[in-house]
């Protein structure tokens, strides 16, 4: 029996370590490896078109966020496209840093089949957009209803706006 719990151990050990390693070299890298965060989205080209159609993106799973432009940070996230606008949700963003960091400073990037889009991430408030991207997403994921997406609790939205000129 001890040897098998060694072992064990051992596995345990091993994947733990493993998961790490990937974690600090995701930070390193051209954006997330799964689950984990990854640095700056630099490859790819950078598209200029300030109000593009997003519907392209309607049923894409997924894409991917940078947020932070000082200390950039990108991830994985979901995405739901309304009358031709993309937005981002975020459940349950207590929990999370990247709302926080784009609400401060609302400069991000997206990448998409490749291509990058410097954009303005803004908080959706408005209650009858916030019910039909709740649908979208309840729709699409399998999650969530319109009633969490209009208490603007458990799930924020960010319309993904052209950036200002500088």
């Amino acid at each position: 029996m001890g040897r098998v719990l060694r072992w064990l151990g051992l596995g345990v050990a091993a994947l733990v370590a493993s998961a790490c390693l990937v974690a600090v070299a995701a930070r390193f890298s051209d954006g997330p490896i799964g689950p984990f965060p990854g640095g700056p989205l630099v490859a790819g080209e950078l598209v200029r078109d300030a109000a593009p159609d997003w519907s392209f993106a309607t049923d894409m799973g997924s894409i991917e966020l940078e947020v932070d432009p000082e200390s950039p940070l990108s991830r994985t996230v979901w995405l739901a496209v309304v009358g031709g606008v993309l937005y981002v949700p975020c459940g349950f963003p207590e929990t999370k840093t990247w709302p926080h960091q784009a609400l401060r400073d609302a400069r991000v990037v997206l990448r998409i089949d490749g291509r990058r889009y410097e954009r303005q991430a803004v908080r959706e408030s408005d209650p009858a957009r916030l019910r039909l991207l709740g649908a979208e997403v309840a729709r699409k994921y399998g999650v969530g209803d319109e009633a969490a997406a209009v208490a603007g609790e458990d799930v924020w939205f960010f319309r993904m706006d052209p950036r200002p000129a500088a």
